[in-house]
């Protein structure tokens, strides 16, 4: 797998372009001396130059270091619930495949409510609820996510649980939590990697909508969807204040999303990428 991955030039750039931009976001108080809540008024809406790399908006405030310190928090809120979702719909794609019968019948009827309604809907309903914060953000991307993880997880799992091996570990009596563990778990990390791979680059767009529409974390705390959305009054007079984290989101983006292409084609056997 390894030898697959390193020859595959899309991959390798890919994890190049993320790796580089999380060390700027994780080190970017060595990267920029300015203070990113700190406001300076006698240099409110200065053009990009030597002094303020990518100007200041219009509190004064230097761009670059909000745009890194923003991507700091746009990746964790990214991360972070799509982790969470995955392994929520991990298990719940187990349960239903495997245990079957009622558990299936209820799993995927909570799936199926999930899907039911818009996803930006759904979360926009959740932030209303619990305000603007981290948590909120992380509630209403798990939920926005689980239920079509489930659903594949549970469609794998069902082809797996078909195999010989499956059916002669249950005819010799060994226990199904042993089985999950052992043998189908083994067989779902591929099928996870990809999901969230491609998963996070949802989340990112979907913070980055929610901030764009007013439903963001609050200030002082800065997301690159906030950075956008405090911009957009000033985007035809000021285009760098919008342009500079508009650009990281859609680099983000674009490298998760050729990543999890470039895992498919490397964990499908059957694919010849």
């Amino acid at each position: 797998m390894a030898k697959s991955f390193f020859h595959n030039k899309v991959a390798v750039i890919s994890v190049a372009i993320i790796v580089i931009i999380a060390l700027m976001a994780i080190f970017a108080p060595f990267l920029t001396p300015y203070d990113v809540a700190r406001q300076d008024l006698l240099s409110r809406l200065k053009a990009p130059g030597t002094e303020h790399l990518l100007g200041t908006d219009e509190l004064g405030r230097d761009v670059f270091a909000r745009m890194l310190y923003g991507t700091r928090v746009s990746l964790l809120i990214a991360v972070i619930p799509t982790a969470l979702a995955v392994v929520l719909g991990m298990i719940m794609g187990i349960i239903s495949a495997y245990y079957g019968k009622i558990a299936d019948m209820i799993i995927m009827w909570l799936a199926d409510v999930t899907l039911a309604f818009p996803g930006m809907l759904l979360a926009m309903a959740i932030m209303y609820t619990f305000g603007g914060s981290f948590i909120s953000v992380l509630i209403s991307i798990i939920m926005m996510e689980w239920g079509s993880i489930a659903r594949i997880v549970r469609s794998v799992t069902m082809t797996i649980v078909e195999n010989e091996y499956i059916q002669a570990a249950r005819t010799m009596g060994v226990r199904k939590i042993v089985i999950v563990v052992k043998h189908i778990l083994p067989n779902l990390v591929p099928t996870l990697i990809v999901l969230f791979t491609l998963n996070v680059p949802s989340s990112i767009l979907s913070e980055s909508a929610l901030s764009f529409l007013g439903i963001r974390i609050q200030p002082p705390d800065v997301s690159l969807g906030l950075m956008v959305n405090q911009s957009k009054a000033l985007l035809f007079q000021k285009p760098w204040l919008a342009l500079a984290p508009s650009a990281m989101i859609m680099i983000l983006v674009l490298a998760f999303n050729y990543l999890g292409d470039a895992l498919r084609d490397i964990l499908d056997p059957k694919t010849k990428y």
